[in-house]
């Protein structure tokens, strides 16, 4: 595919990973004036490996990198070029558009309890408003969609093998994560759990919270 007819897509890329950065900045600000720690500490029971963080620092600039380089887009990046119909690409584009607004809604959600990377805080209380009502890791689900999204709209060998990989990761962290809010919540999590779906809306019991106002706690 020449370069011109993929402009289009490499604007959109940019744009979608520009403003996600912007977003996530927009809520650091936030926390600053409530004087809450930014990043989390590692190392103390229920919080996240060191691991984790390094790992995720370097995929930030990893990410920064592809970006970049599908924007500029050098004759190596098409090289990893692969066909897609058009249709498909733009549903890649709406896919993105609405895991983006569905991210937004859950870090407001979060509000002051929001962080760049899980943790938990004195006084923590468990978040059930917003996306948090039907979903446990709405937060998870939106990004799973928005690698998919990136892997839709650039229909690039580069792209889709980082974005698989941060699909796989964001899972087993999920998965980690949810062991530490059983143990942080105990009960009161295990009720949310019957309740709730981990990454889609369970319809059933989406149905009895909406209808019939039942919440299955214990």
């Amino acid at each position: 595919m020449a370069m011109h007819d993929e402009l289009p897509f490499r604007i959109i890329f940019a744009g979608i990973y520009v403003a996600g950065f912007l977003m996530r900045g927009l809520f650091v600000q936030r926390l600053k004036p409530q004087g809450e720690p930014i990043m989390p500490e590692t190392g103390d029971p229920g919080e996240i490996s060191r691991f984790r963080v390094v790992f995720q620092k370097v995929m930030f600039f990893l990410w920064i990198a592809i970006v970049a380089s599908y924007t500029w887009y050098p004759p190596w990046v098409e090289a990893l070029h692969f066909t897609f119909p058009i249709w498909f690409r733009y549903g890649g584009v709406i896919a993105g558009a609405v895991s983006f607004l569905f991210l937004f809604l859950t870090m407001k959600a979060l509000g002051r309890y929001w962080s760049p990377l899980p943790r938990m805080m004195e006084g923590h209380k468990l978040v059930t408003s917003g996306p948090y009502r039907f979903i446990r890791h709405p937060m998870y689900t939106a990004m799973m969609v928005l690698f998919m999204a990136f892997i839709l709209i650039t229909a690039n060998a580069a792209v889709t093998l980082f974005s698989l990989i941060a699909i796989v990761l964001t899972v087993k962290w999920a998965l980690k994560e949810e062991k530490m809010l059983i143990g942080f919540f105990g009960d009161e999590y295990r009720a949310y759990v019957k309740r709730t779906g981990a990454f889609l809306p369970a319809p059933g019991k989406m149905v009895r919270q909406i209808f019939f106002n039942r919440n299955d706690q214990p």
